[in-house]
């Protein structure tokens, strides 16, 4: 069987799983197609009925990864479902893997020791990060892989030490998908960042709607109030450099000097350092 021929077969097995209620829509009365019909895969993916036939009879023999991202959200596959559609299509399986951080890199992210710094991927993952990042945000490592990510977190509705108001909240959220959608069109081969928009896609409807207005943006800065569950209220600002080629963002927390804010930092810091000293001694 030909790629295209199994790439068709899959795209119709794929539609005909999924019920019209997985998707927020309605079935109505004398439905007789299990699953969606091809026009609602086409609502939902903005790929065309037409095209999406001549996908599952076979006859598209090269479709774009941001068609196929499309389709793979419409139809809420997993990551293993996204891949393999991608493999089928000619383009190898999407990558995953964040890029290191260079040593000059990760050398001034520690160094930064009193200051809380960390690194971030494209899809803003963090990739490094220092104690005092740890111990202001809370712990990444504490958390499953995806939802140390800083988007994931906050269009998923996850817990946040980040005190915001609902409008604050919803402008963030729209500044950051629009910087993520600026990064897509930056590095629209990069299948880390469809396969991330996609599985965001799928699991958080108001990513999908903002996603769909296709706002661009940039994420350079923003003050934070962040409840420390020891040192109280932090207000802080919020920093994101681009570093190198674009590939991570450097992001460094500040307070005002001799504010309430920088003594608790200080004082958070120098709590880190003390139980450093215990642990070496003993």
């Amino acid at each position: 069987m030909s790629e295209p021929a199994e790439l068709g077969i899959l795209l119709r097995r794929w539609r005909e799983r999924v019920t019209p209620s997985d998707v927020g829509l309605t079935a109505g009365p004398g439905r007789r197609v299990p699953g969606l019909r091809r026009q609602e895969v086409a609502h939902l993916s903005g790929v065309s009925a037409d095209y999406i036939v001549q996908l599952e009879q076979g006859r598209a023999t090269a479709p774009s990864t941001q068609v196929l991202a499309a389709l793979a959200r419409a139809l809420r596959l997993s990551n293993f479902e996204r891949d393999h559609l991608l493999r089928l299509a000619g383009y190898g399986p999407a990558v995953h893997q964040s890029p290191a951080p260079s040593d000059d890199l990760r050398r001034l992210v520690d160094q930064l020791d009193a200051t809380p710094a960390a690194v971030c991927d494209l899809c803003w993952n963090p990739v490094t990060w220092n104690p005092m990042w740890a111990a202001v945000n809370g712990d990444p490592l504490s958390r499953p892989v995806r939802e140390r990510n800083m988007l994931w977190r906050l269009m998923t509705g996850l817990p946040t030490r980040v005190n915001r108001r609902a409008r604050d909240t919803q402008r963030v959220q729209q500044v950051l998908v629009g910087d993520l959608r600026a990064r897509v069109g930056q590095h629209a081969h990069d299948d880390r960042l469809t396969g991330f928009v996609a599985d965001l896609s799928a699991e958080s409807m108001r990513f999908r709607d903002m996603w769909n207005t296709e706002h661009i943006a940039a994420y350079g800065h923003e003050e934070k109030a962040i409840e420390h569950p020891l040192a109280g209220v932090l207000h802080l600002d919020c920093d994101v450099l681009t570093v190198g080629n674009d590939e991570v963002r450097l992001i460094v927390y500040t307070a005002p000097r001799r504010s309430e804010t920088a003594d608790r930092i200080e004082q958070l810091h120098e709590s880190l350092d003390h139980d450093a000293r215990f642990q070496v001694s003993a």
